[in-house]
């Protein structure tokens, strides 16, 4: 995920920019001729223009490495680097004027194209890590992690520490090492080293783990892996040489370098971070078009709950989310305002296995709860958790807490990717299917994602919702 993950930034931020030196370049041929008719021979030598400027742009920018994403240079470096790339480009720019006497790339319109091009470049650079840096300080798109170090790891934690664009925070320091625990026992969580890491990721929410000992062990980084892959934890290991674990609960590993660090990254949950994107993009947009176009319908539903028992509207209960991540999932009340209270007593006619409470004839359903689960609209205040960036549209539904407490281990996995309000579980039997089945549904959907499958159990749960097959 790393790899991908960098590399299609990178590539992203590349092609934004010359998108960019395009424009400027745009603008000063065209404010140059504002006074004058244009003709179709110099449109032509600026469109010619314009594809040399996004070749050698996209060569430059590569060659430079100003696609990173992460903040590894100071300001003056980053200036000094795009004024190296301008005035190379510029150059070229001129040659090719000498060659094919190109009205377009006169002295004039390159010198202003320069400037304009510098001070743009440079400004879009300096905004967007200062806007990343806005929203991570803030929480948002913050991977937590577990650092596993001895005495030669010190370097690496303070870069963790200070590089705070790489959007990695802290959760735990694991060592056995005095010194580092002694220098960041008042900063972090210390973890000694003969703790069980599965119980760590048990019981901290943990995004990836991150191996950076020097002095390593095979077998210990073997166990580790395999530990991590259990749960969907992606685990890498700063190392010189790469070494590969096989086995079925492996789905990808690859090498890549994290500020110039060597890693190898062993992972058990989806890796295409570009499909991932979209699907956090669509989520939103999706979420937000549904609560905009259906805002009526809740209006409606809100009166018919309020008449039937006169109670809250919605209900609200805690769920876990990402990897551990509790939060507030919100539907529209279907059930008595004392349900909660009442579950006790009717234990013992739960028809599911395992840990979840599921009774055909529920009798603290009310009768608009009734009519709502059956067409599945008490879900519809869901896509607020999901513009919350709590669930997605499609993903593994959010459990209870209590019910994750009586999870088998291969079970914690289901929680390596944002649950979602529909999955394959909902359209294919939901109450009916056992809940080991259930759960195998769930890393069916883990192990085989794409935006294709989303679409597709999107489209199948609008059908579930018109035949009314929920109860």
């Amino acid at each position: 995920m790393l790899k991908e993950r960098e590399y299609t930034l990178e590539k992203m931020s590349i092609v934004f920019q010359v998108l960019l030196s395009l424009g400027c370049f745009t603008l000063v041929w065209w404010s140059a001729n504002l006074s004058t008719e244009i003709q179709m021979e110099a449109i032509n030598e600026v469109k010619n223009s314009l594809i040399f400027v996004a070749l050698l742009w996209f060569l430059l920018l590569e060659q430079f490495g100003l696609g990173k994403m992460t903040r590894t240079s100071s300001y003056r470096q980053l200036f000094v680097a795009y004024f190296k790339l301008v005035s190379i480009g510029v150059a070229f720019l001129f040659a090719i004027n000498i060659v094919s006497g190109y009205e377009a790339l006169n002295m004039r319109n390159l010198f202003l194209f320069s400037v304009l091009n510098l001070i743009i470049l440079t400004g879009y650079k300096n905004f967007f890590f200062l806007i990343m840096r806005f929203f991570r300080r803030r929480g948002y798109s913050i991977r937590q992690i577990l650092v596993i170090a001895d005495k030669g790891s010190e370097d690496y934690i303070e870069k963790i520490i200070h590089t705070k664009d790489w959007g990695y925070n802290i959760r735990g320091i694991m060592t056995g090492c005095k010194i580092v625990s002694s220098k960041y026992q008042d900063r972090f969580k210390v973890i000694p080293e003969r703790k069980n890491l599965k119980e760590v990721l048990d019981r901290e929410t943990i995004d990836e783990v991150i191996y950076c000992k020097t002095d390593y062990n095979h077998d210990e980084i073997t166990r580790f892996i395999l530990e991590c892959a259990e749960v969907g934890i992606s685990f890498h290991h700063y190392t010189g040489m790469i070494s590969k674990v096989r086995g079925k609960r492996i789905r990808s590993s690859s090498f890549s370098l994290i500020n110039q660090l060597p890693f190898v990254t062993y992972m058990n949950t989806p890796d295409n971070y570009a499909g991932l994107k979209i699907k956090s993009v669509f989520d939103f947009f999706f979420s937000l078009i549904v609560i905009l176009l259906v805002s009526p319908v809740f209006i409606i539903i809100a009166i018919a709950i309020k008449l039937d028992d006169g109670g809250p509207v919605f209900f609200k209960q805690e769920r876990v989310g990402l990897n551990g991540r509790r939060f507030y999932c919100y539907k529209f009340r279907t059930m008595v305002a004392d349900a909660e209270a009442l579950k006790a007593s009717l234990m013992g006619q739960n028809e599911q296995e395992g840990p979840v409470f599921k009774i055909t004839m529920d009798p603290r359903v009310t009768k608009v709860g009734r009519f709502l689960r059956k067409t599945s609209l008490d879900e519809l205040p869901q896509f607020y958790n999901v513009i919350r960036g709590e669930m997605s549209v499609v993903g593994p539904r959010p459990p209870i807490p209590s019910e994750v407490e009586k999870y088998k281990r291969w079970q914690i996995r289901r929680l390596s990717m944002k649950p979602g309000i529909t999955c394959i579980w909902q359209v294919s039997g939901r109450n009916d299917i056992p809940f080991e089945e259930w759960m195998r549904l769930d890393m069916k959907y883990i192990d085989n994602w794409s935006l294709a499958q989303d679409a597709l159990l999107i489209l199948k749960t609008v059908k579930v919702m018109l035949v009314g097959t929920g109860k």
